[in-house]
């Protein structure tokens, strides 16, 4: 049985984001499976789990690209369980990709200026370069400074960025659209050494003015950024906890490693 669920820091106030006997199969194939969660404000969760164990059904769940079979999502009390993605993005919930979701023909600028102009205005006409194109530059200049992205850059295509730079550009994308739950499924895959420090520094600065929910294969990322553990194993939650909890739990030695230590 999963170990009773545990309010961080013990506020009793109903959780920011909620997941209530959450099911979701393909077919015959049960990739989530009855699954309760209740996450709070400012925390990093990180959600880990073998391969196969439901972690990328699980962020598209949390996300709104899936609709569960059975149970509910709710969000600070609101039941979203039926709602599109972009229904979630609007209220502040917000992912990422593992394959950078740029637009590679527009500068790096103007990928952060587009995705500004569609939280200011609802989308319309937000290609068009308006007469208040200047304000949005100036808080995309902001947010290009804080993923780390220098001047000399910004007005060059984004295709032209190294993969490092193309993830960061994702994540100035997506604060751009306000979010008070961020997702990020993968952010440091393929990446080098350099630029992984870079991304963990990031999140770790990020975390102090929003949600952050990670999906990660590196446990050494997970460690250094996670302040708590959700550990799945074939679609149903294991355990939750610390990272240096988990790491010890003998079930999810087994479940990674097939046997016990």
């Amino acid at each position: 049985m999963p170990e009773p669920l545990r309010d961080i820091g013990g506020s009793q106030t109903a959780p920011l984001l909620e997941l209530r006997s959450v099911t979701m199969s393909f077919g015959g194939f049960v990739a989530i499976n009855d699954v309760t969660l209740a996450l709070e404000k400012k925390p990093v969760y990180g959600i880990i789990g073998p391969n196969g164990a439901g972690k990328t059904t699980l962020f598209n769940i949390l996300s709104g690209f899936y609709r569960p079979k059975r149970g509910q999502l709710l969000f600070k009390g609101e039941n979203m369980t039926h709602m599109r993605a972009e229904q979630f993005a609007r209220r502040g919930i917000v992912r990422s990709f593992q394959i950078t979701s740029i637009f590679p023909n527009l500068s790096v600028m103007d990928n952060v200026v587009l995705s500004v102009q569609c939280r200011k205005d609802g989308g319309t006409n937000a290609l068009a370069r308006s007469d208040w194109y200047g304000d949005h530059r100036q808080e995309a200049d902001a947010l290009l400074d804080q993923v780390g992205i220098p001047p000399s850059s910004r007005e060059q295509p984004a295709s032209d960025l190294s993969y490092g730079r193309k993830r960061a550009l994702e994540l100035a994308i997506s604060l751009a659209a306000g979010p008070e739950i961020l997702l990020l499924d993968e952010p440091t895959a393929g990446m080098t050494a350099a630029d992984v420090s870079r991304i963990t520094d990031l999140v770790a600065r990020l975390s102090a003015e929003r949600t952050i929910i990670i999906v990660e294969h590196n446990l050494g990322v997970i460690a250094d950024v996670a302040d708590e553990i959700i550990v799945l194993q074939q679609g149903a939650l294991l355990t939750r906890g610390r990272y240096e909890e988990v790491r010890k739990d003998p079930r999810v030695i087994e479940a990674y490693l097939g046997k016990r230590q």
